[in-house]
């Protein structure tokens, strides 16, 4: 059965049938079903549908009139059987991190076809995007807005690997990354890379070499020092995390966000939460002045901007004699306050 973009087509083994939008490979189409959801479906699953009047709701905008990722050349296959893939952000002015959407990348460095579903968090659910990777190729996936980021980016990519001919069987991968926005206006979270000719921010999604060395490195020695830290670090639950202090610039920087500061805030108000950061900000201000720093950093993310007025106002009352502003936009964004402590 040849089956094209824009066709109408039944579901022979469901209810219901759609429109096809994409040919994902000589086997497989995506479908858009009456419900407005984009799915793949085998071609041998679907027959044309010949009545006048099906789908007129469906806007004409969401066929694809191209047909996307049909394999007609021969995929680049390579010597090895390793597999990794990795996500990408190269951002589209080098220079000015500060004032740059990023280019997000998908790379698959193997000899397997990926289908893939990268999803962003967005106020309550996910919004995904999903598509086909050829072999030992690198694709554009999307271009993100740093500027619309929330304080804390959370990404979640899934992958399916697969082959047009027979293959080894691979356990689908669930990669979650949580970091905060602020990574992205940093120029040290760049770097050279064999994948671009530009600076880019690599995130390992599956790496199959570096997996299997650290098994084989891993020693009975070994696991029983990951053991003990895992009890050590389960006897400090809720305790504040100790700061890392910059001595060679003399600044001290304190992360203000609950998570950095207790590992579980279950229970806790909004009230509670604020009067914690609060107590934690005054103890380090505290420290700082009497170890001597020049300058200290509060990271207290933009929010709904309590946190940074209640800082602001505890400096204007019971710190009037040191100066603040707002830290370096280029190294912290629009969420953090440099108090000045000696010139």
């Amino acid at each position: 059965m040849k089956i094209k973009a824009g066709d109408k087509v039944k579901f022979l083994n469901d209810v219901g049938g759609g429109i096809v939008t994409e040919i994902i490979d000589n086997q497989t189409v995506k479908v858009l079903n009456d419900t407005g959801f984009e799915i793949p479906v085998l071609i041998e699953e679907l027959m044309p549908d010949y009545s006048q009047d099906t789908y007129k709701s469906v806007p004409s905008e969401n066929i694809i009139k191209e047909e996307k990722h049909i394999f007609e050349e021969e995929p680049i296959y390579t010597n090895t059987d390793e597999v990794n893939v990795y996500l990408a952000f190269v951002p589209e002015k080098q220079d000015q991190l500060s004032n740059s959407n990023s280019e997000v990348y998908l790379i698959n460095d193997s000899n397997y076809f990926l289908y893939y579903n990268y999803a962003v968090k967005g106020t309550k659910k996910y919004k995904g995007i999903t598509g086909t990777l050829e072999p030992n190729v690198k694709e554009k996936i999307k271009t993100l807005e740093i500027d619309m980021l929330p304080d804390n980016t959370e990404i979640i990519l899934q992958i399916l690997f697969f082959d047009k001919k027979e293959f080894d069987i691979m356990k689908p991968v669930h990669k979650e990354f949580n970091f905060r926005s602020v990574k992205f206006f940093k120029q040290g979270s760049y770097t050279e890379n064999d994948f671009f000719d530009e600076f880019a921010m690599i995130l390992p999604v599956y790496e199959s070499n570096l997996m299997g060395q650290a098994i084989d490195n891993l020693k009975d020695t070994d696991i029983e020092k990951i053991v003990s830290q895992k009890e050590i670090q389960n006897k400090k639950l809720n305790k504040p995390k100790e700061f890392k202090k910059k001595e060679s610039k003399n600044i001290k920087e304190v992360d203000l966000h609950i998570h950095e500061l207790i590992e579980d805030d279950m229970g806790m108000t909004d009230y509670d939460k604020l009067e914690y950061q609060l107590d934690v900000f005054n103890k380090e201000m505290q420290s700082a002045i009497k170890e001597g720093y020049k300058r200290i950093v509060f990271i207290h993310g933009v929010g709904s901007g309590s946190l940074k007025l209640k800082i602001r106002s505890e400096l204007q009352h019971k710190y009037k004699k040191y100066q603040f502003q707002d830290a370096s936009f280029k190294e912290y964004g629009y969420g953090a306050t440099m108090v000045l402590l000696h010139k």
